[in-house]
């Protein structure tokens, strides 16, 4: 919560030093959402704000309700505070909203990926907002689910990919906080990794107190 995460997988970039006294993680649920939501996706999606800001919000008022745009959406992004963070997500959304079969809803996300065809995208949009209208949702709020799940694009994780990125960053902070010597000298041993170099990784743990003594041609290998 205080952001000190340097040589923390996953979590010592500045852009999530800088989410994480906002976020303030207190479970491995957190560390899930807090791994996927510094990514393109959700950043071009327009999920990181209303995150924090509901966020925020809960931790003032514990009764503060999270708004969703759609009943239907609650039980897929009530984990997300109703932002679309993980591809699972866009999957759910496409059956839930617009009676996508799992197939067609998978077709929907593979188009969204990297390689995206606008002439496949145009296709999804106009099968999406038929089945929307088909379920009762209006044109203007089918058009605005639609666009926040394209805003994702794709370039996001699913969320067992970030789940298993969340525990490894939960045990090396662990790790970093209890076995602070340890921890350097394994980061140490195998650079090139992470966000820092060797020097950057020194000084911040002599700040911590950690004692780091120059290499001893008797006794270093």
């Amino acid at each position: 919560q205080r952001a000190e995460t340097t040589g923390s997988f996953q979590i010592e970039s500045r852009a999530q030093m800088q989410m994480l006294p906002r976020t303030r993680p207190e479970s491995l649920d957190d560390l899930t959402v807090q791994v996927a939501l510094v990514r393109p996706g959700p950043i071009q999606g327009g999920a990181v704000h209303p995150y924090l800001e509901r966020r925020k919000r809960l931790r003032e008022n514990p009764s503060y309700r999270v708004p969703y745009d759609h009943p239907d959406l609650e039980p897929i992004l009530a984990d997300t505070l109703g932002a679309i963070v993980f591809q699972d997500q866009v999957i759910q959304i496409a059956m839930a909203i617009a009676g996508f079969s799992a197939g067609e809803a998978e077709g929907l996300r593979r188009a969204m990926s990297r390689k995206r065809s606008e002439a496949a995208l145009r296709a999804y949009r106009e099968r999406f907002l038929a089945g929307a209208r088909a379920n009762g949702l209006e044109a203007k709020l089918a058009e605005r689910i639609f666009e926040q799940v394209l805003g994702f694009s794709g370039f996001g994780f699913p969320k067992s990919h970030a789940a298993a990125f969340a525990l490894l960053a939960y045990q090396s902070t662990w790790l970093r906080v209890h076995r602070g010597p340890e921890f350097l000298s394994a980061l140490l041993n195998e650079q090139p990794m992470g966000f820092y170099p060797p020097d950057a990784l020194v000084h911040e743990a002599q700040r911590r107190g950690i004692e780091v003594r120059p290499p001893h041609v008797n006794h270093s290998e």
